[in-house]
């Protein structure tokens, strides 16, 4: 087997949208993915990698980092891992995923990666673990069914697992909820990160919210990421909640900058509207994060699988928070 493994090069473009589209028929929520120039572009931005697995000259497989949502630049999204499935149970993707943490991302200055694992099998998971990614949280129903609906592999929605690898030589400090005050530094162990945890808070700042949002109505997934929390956050909030509700949105989540002591009060709100914790973010704003989550319809909770005692803890001490917050 001729196996080569590298960076993205311009002529592989057109086979990483076969290789989608192998797998995911058209049904990718990210509509660039199937666009060569929109991928190629992006790599000359430096804002998305992808490594590549070449078999007989076929892309074949890949795994990528990419500038997502966090507002700290520095910080890219590993995903969008892909292995042809009659070429699977051929460490393709260690071999790809190995190479890429070894060298290729260390090559590009790449240090501070985060990634979500799905949940519909376990074998994202224990990758993720091997490469020295920390579990932190969990985004339930993240996934629409019809993404998985050619391979077959869920028969509803994919929750997905948040990981982190960072380097962080900084001490920060975060404020946590009394809710949070013992479950958010649990969900920083195994992480070499310096942290002062505090459990105090203040008003709303009486300035107006500053926020950024990414809707994905194919996937009906609304993210909202806070920058500045003011005195119009409920209402900020529930404007933006509709809006992403009439594009079909029933995954709500929000993100919160856990630097800033006002933020607890935000949390307080949020709790009384049927928000869970969903994550830490560690250097998701520089200073480290939440993650806030709604869901506007019953879950596929028992297609969710986990792999080791931690994935399990952080799964039952997020569905035991979404209960708590029900009954508030």
């Amino acid at each position: 087997m001729d196996l080569q493994i590298r960076l993205m090069q311009k002529d592989d473009a057109p086979g990483v949208v076969e290789l989608y589209r192998a797998v995911y028929g058209d049904h990718y929520p990210v509509a660039s993915v199937y666009d060569p120039e929109a991928i190629l572009a992006a790599q000359e931005a430096g804002d998305f990698f992808r490594v590549l697995a070449i078999l007989d000259g076929r892309v074949v497989g890949q795994t990528a980092v990419y500038r997502s949502d966090p507002p700290n630049r520095d910080l890219y999204e590993e995903g969008q891992a892909i292995v042809l499935k009659e070429l699977r149970n051929q460490d393709i993707m260690g071999k790809t995923m190995g190479l890429a943490h070894s060298r290729i991302y260390p090559e590009k200055g790449l240090h501070n990666l985060w990634g979500e694992a799905v949940c519909n099998h376990v074998f994202m998971q224990k990758a993720g673990i091997r490469l020295g990614y920390v579990f932190t949280g969990m985004e339930i129903d993240l996934m629409p069914a019809d993404a998985y609906e050619m391979e077959k592999s869920s028969s509803g929605r994919v929750s997905a697992l948040i990981g982190f690898k960072v380097k962080d030589s900084e001490h920060r400090r975060v404020h946590l909820h009394p809710a949070y005050a013992d479950i958010l530094p649990s969900f920083y162990e195994g992480l070499s990160l310096s942290r002062d945890f505090v459990v105090a808070s203040s008003p709303l700042t009486d300035t107006q919210s500053r926020l950024t949002e990414s809707l994905y109505p194919d996937a009906g997934v609304a993210r909202f990421t806070f920058l500045e929390l003011g005195m119009d956050f409920v209402d900020i909030l529930k404007k933006k909640e509709n809006e992403a509700v009439d594009q079909g949105c029933t995954v709500i989540q929000v993100f919160l900058d856990l630097s800033r002591p006002e933020v607890v009060t935000a949390i307080e709100i949020l709790r009384h509207q049927a928000y869970f914790l969903g994550s830490a973010l560690p250097c998701w704003y520089g200073n480290d994060g939440i993650l806030m989550q709604k869901l506007l319809h019953e879950p596929n909770i028992e297609g969710i699988k986990v792999h080791g005692e931690r994935s399990e803890s952080i799964l039952a001490t997020i569905l035991k928070d979404r209960e708590a917050t029900r009954r508030d």
